[in-house]
């Protein structure tokens, strides 16, 4: 619609603002006095839009292909009145063929046969044209083949081009990395190859060596399982006399706690014991049985033997008499024995 009023008036409706026509009215009023007219608001605009008219060329171009260049002309009346139409007829065969130079050119386009492409491309729009003029003869439509439809022939072939070359040498390339890793691979298991030719006698006497190590091995294990058949033997052996040792010791660990208490009271009675009381034991003839106990008691703590005499209860029977012992050696000095008895150790 806009096209249409330049067409028409040279005027946009709503195009200006008021800084624009200040513009206008100081550019246009010496124009406006020189065609004898008062430099008023409205002629002032008159003459800025004569010279608009004068001046400005509008250059528009439509394709006839379907129905939007018949609704446009319909409904826009100034695309043909104020308008000089040049209708583009097809485009000879000449132009066929330089357009399609400069733009292959201007794309960057190398081709082994490029004279030959140019020909193809230029065939091609011609017998498409010919197909066009014999569809319109036989079924009364108009197929247009104009030359844009030439143009995004051109274009889209160098695009098709560039894209299939890209993927060319992308595959090329990969191709080559796949060669040079083929390569690679081979000369690592020519070398592995040469390694293993060199190794193998080496690999033959370790595998000689390690079936003899396997034999001496297989001995070892014999005798190391009897080892441990013979070890599991005295090992039970020593557990079940650990086991007996132990309820000894539980069985001395009982007499030993019934013995502390005695000889704790035993030393109390040590402590109160004189040398007087002493003397006083040495004296007598038939001493009761607990003094007899009590010397033969020290008799063995000093190591003393004692005295084989019949026994007066059984004829014929001799019994071991401490009491003798003991007047001799034991009582016979009571200071003595009194520093051996406090410094004897009973704790060993």
């Amino acid at each position: 619609e806009a096209i249409n009023n330049v067409l028409n008036s040279g005027d946009v409706p709503n195009l200006y603002v008021t800084e624009d026509f200040e513009t206008i009215s100081t550019a246009c009023r010496a124009l406006c006095q020189q065609l004898g007219m008062q430099p008023t608001k409205a002629n002032l605009f008159t003459a800025y839009l004569s010279r608009v008219k004068k001046n400005v060329h509008v250059v528009l171009a439509f394709s006839p292909v379907g129905d939007s260049f018949r609704n446009r002309l319909r409904m826009f009346p100034s695309l043909v009145n104020c308008c000089t139409i040049d209708w583009f007829h097809e485009w000879p065969a000449e132009a066929l063929y330089s357009v399609a130079k400069q733009q292959l050119t201007m794309g960057g386009v190398e081709l082994p046969n490029f004279e030959g492409s140019l020909r193809l491309f230029q065939l091609m729009h011609l017998s498409v044209e010919k197909a066009s003029h014999k569809f319109l003869e036989v079924n009364k439509r108009n197929v247009y083949v104009t030359p844009t439809s030439y143009l995004e022939l051109l274009g889209s072939f160098v695009n098709i081009l560039a894209m299939k070359r890209k993927q060319v040498g992308t595959q090329q390339m990969r191709y080559k990395i796949g060669l040079e890793k083929i390569g690679d691979a081979e000369h690592q298991v020519s070398g592995l190859q040469q390694m293993l030719v060199e190794k193998k006698p080496a690999l033959e006497k370790t595998q000689t060596e390690v079936t003899a190590m396997m034999e001496v091995i297989k001995v070892d294990k014999a005798k190391a399982e009897e080892v441990s058949k013979a070890v599991g033997k005295e090992e039970a052996e020593a557990q079940a006399k650990a086991a007996s040792t132990q309820v000894i010791k539980d069985d001395a660990q009982r007499d030993l706690d019934q013995a502390l208490p005695a000889l704790e009271v035993a030393v109390q009675c040590l402590k109160k014991l004189k040398a007087d009381h002493i003397r006083e034991v040495k004296q007598l003839a038939n001493p009761p049985a607990g003094v007899r106990l009590a010397c033969e008691g020290v008799c063995i703590m000093f190591g003393l033997k004692p005295v084989k005499k019949v026994d007066p209860n059984t004829p014929g029977k001799k019994i071991d008499d401490y009491w003798e012992t003991s007047q001799k050696e034991v009582l016979a000095d009571p200071k003595k024995l009194l520093d051996k008895l406090f410094e004897f150790d009973k704790d060993n």
